[in-house]
């Protein structure tokens, strides 16, 4: 479709977002069933001092159970008796929990989706509010492929890649066991990974 046509519209409306009353007015109704993973056109990420690994790792909440490793952790080392067993057994109980949602086999799986995508470890370590435009959308794209959504809707999924991050993409896209729906002037993309145009 031509530049303002209602693509973007169409997809923010199908990943739940309300529309500002400036956009084009529309009717009927969609139903969501299962997780869905949207990448808009320009991403507006919430917490920007929230470093680059762990608004990857949100999309599966494990940034949060980390969090409270490290939070455990300080405290075991600052305390003594009582305070110092409920830190040891509140480390104990966040590993587990950790492990049982494959933290480790997760953190893995983002270092490479972000590899991947061209994100150095040392932009990894960075808040956002650090990054350019580009990165942060790099960071956003690992995000949704990282959350193992059932759908995702993809605007424009290959703004600021490179030449290699758009190869890995479309074969990451190829094979992706769920649903896709992508705007993108990509046309090889849209050849090697949708089965309908419209």
């Amino acid at each position: 479709g031509r530049n303002g046509a209602g693509k973007t519209t169409l997809t923010r409306l199908l990943a739940g977002e309300k529309l500002t009353s400036d956009a084009m007015s529309y009717e009927g109704t969609v139903r969501r069933s299962g997780t869905i993973g949207y990448l808009p056109q320009d991403p507006r990420t919430g917490d920007l001092t929230q470093l680059a690994r762990d608004r990857v790792l949100s999309a599966r909440g494990i940034e949060g159970i980390l969090r409270r490793i490290k939070k455990a952790e300080a405290e075991m080392a600052t305390s003594e008796g009582d305070k110092l067993a409920k830190a040891m057994d509140r480390h104990a109980r966040l590993d587990a929990e950790f492990t049982a949602q494959g933290g480790w086999a997760a953190e893995s799986e983002a270092a490479r989706i972000t590899a991947s995508l061209g994100l150095p470890t040392r932009v990894l370590e960075q808040p956002l509010e650090t990054l350019s435009g580009g990165q942060r959308r790099r960071v956003e794209l690992a995000r949704i492929l990282f959350s193992d959504a059932e759908t995702l809707l993809l605007d424009e999924p290959t703004n600021h890649l490179d030449h290699d991050s758009i190869v890995w993409l479309r074969e990451h896209l190829r094979t992706y066991s769920g649903g896709l729906i992508v705007i993108s002037h990509d046309a090889e993309l849209l050849r090697s990974v949708v089965n309908n145009v419209f």
